[in-house]
């Protein structure tokens, strides 16, 4: 109906409203709709979800990953402790001109002023009648996972203690690194005196750090709180071993200042594999001073403001060799742990791949039995072979068939409806 006007009425235009937002509806949802006579019926969306599989252990699995990445990472270690002794020979390269050269010098002073008594003069060179104050510097490392190297040094300071304990003497103990200072096997508290003294150990070696250790002793020393003072540190033999060495740093020898085991060491690699060449260092020769030099100062002064920049060397020295024989015992232990970890690997899969291909063969035996157990025990295709039939049984028995007659023209399956009276 329309009005005078000519315009629709008002149910038409719902009734045409309604009609386009169902066939928007049917348009929209057509894709998850089934039936057409029924109406709409939607379909909510299948959900895949994930099979379980049986033939796979997850905590098993998740363990080979984690020693996989735990041997990546002692092998990054291992690579960066080989730098850094490179670093550490690049230094004891470096620093060697200067020491042989002052060490020359002053046995040259020490030549020309032989006989004069010196050893009295010089603060440094003094020593004592008897000693009945000594202090220990350990150098250790700040960090462990390098095998037995600080547990090396710290068994030669409890010996060392125990040793002086023999003998009626404290001693006061420095420590450089801080495995040492928080250790508890360096023996009961009562056996030394903590000075509270403690370095750090320098991941890059410099002349500072060494002074700073060196101004500390030599104050200690010429203080007279102490009247002798020993270094404990380790002695870089090769990439295998450190020997941990007691030996006396004050006071200084004027006779025999160099080291008789004195030795450069040079890391080279061979075949993929690091070497490490070491070269004998014979004891620098005393400088020849003519008899007619003459000095602006006295000799005795120029040769005691000398002691303690020798001092400062042998301690830098120090410090590059334990250093050398921390990070080679860090290369070694980081080298067995990576073999272990790839042994560990190798069993791991190893028992993984067993128990998974187990649980498949579980699986496939459940299938096969399950298959087996639906097949129909009639067989109509006929009985199954003996063990003695053959092709000549088989032929006559199919001959005979056919002559009686007995042999269906059309084989019969269980694809037949059997026994279902259903009519063809």
């Amino acid at each position: 109906m329309t009005t005078a006007t000519g315009r629709p009425t008002l149910g038409v235009g719902l009734l045409v409203s309604l009609g386009g937002v169902l066939i928007w509806r049917v348009l929209h949802d057509a894709p998850h709709a089934v039936g057409f006579v029924t109406g709409l019926t939607f379909q909510k969306e299948r959900k895949t979800t994930a099979v379980a599989r049986n033939g796979v252990d997850k905590a098993l699995k998740e363990r080979i990953v984690s020693v996989t990445k735990t041997g990546k990472l002692t092998d990054a270690m291992r690579l960066v402790a080989a730098a850094k002794v490179r670093r550490a020979q690049d230094g004891v390269l470096k620093s060697r001109p200067f020491s042989e050269e002052l060490t020359s010098m002053i046995k040259g002073l020490v030549k020309k002023l032989k006989g004069s008594g010196l050893e009295a003069e010089l603060p440094m060179l003094r020593v004592p009648e008897k000693v009945k104050n000594v202090a220990i510097v350990v150098f250790t490392g700040d960090r462990g996972l390098c095998g037995g190297y600080n547990t090396f040094q710290i068994k030669r300071a409890r010996a060392r203690i125990e040793a002086l304990n023999k003998e009626g003497i404290k001693p006061k103990m420095l420590f450089v690194g801080k495995k040492a200072r928080n250790s508890v096997k360096l023996g009961p508290p009562e056996n030394y005196e903590d000075t509270g003294k403690y370095f750090k150990m320098p991941d890059t070696i410099t002349a500072a750090a060494a002074n700073e250790i060196g101004d500390e002793l030599r104050s200690l020393f010429l203080g007279g709180e102490v009247d002798k003072i020993e270094v404990i540190s380790a002695k870089f033999i090769n990439l295998l071993s450190a020997e941990p060495t007691v030996r006396t740093i004050l006071p200084l020898s004027a006779t025999g200042m160099e080291d008789p085991d004195d030795a450069t060491f040079k890391l080279t690699s061979e075949g993929g594999k690091l070497k490490v060449e070491k070269e004998k260092r014979k004891s620098p020769k005393a400088k020849e001073i003519e008899p007619d030099v003459i000095f602006d100062q006295p000799p005795e002064a120029i040769l005691n403001s000398m002691l303690p920049l020798y001092l400062n060397s042998q301690i830098l020295s120090l410090l590059f060799d334990a250093q050398a024989s921390e990070l080679a015992a860090r290369m070694t232990a980081m080298k067995a742990a990576t073999d272990n970890a790839d042994e560990l690997v190798k069993t791991l899969t190893s028992v993984f791949n067993k128990k998974r291909q187990a649980a498949i063969t579980q699986e496939i035996s459940e299938i096969s039995a399950g298959a087996m157990s639906l097949e129909d025990t009639q067989r109509p295709e006929g009985p199954p072979l003996g063990t003695f039939d053959n092709e000549k049984s088989i032929a006559a028995d199919f001959s005979q068939d056919l002559e009686d007659g007995s042999m269906p023209d059309m084989p019969e399956g269980p694809w037949e409806f059997v026994d279902l009276g259903v009519e063809a």
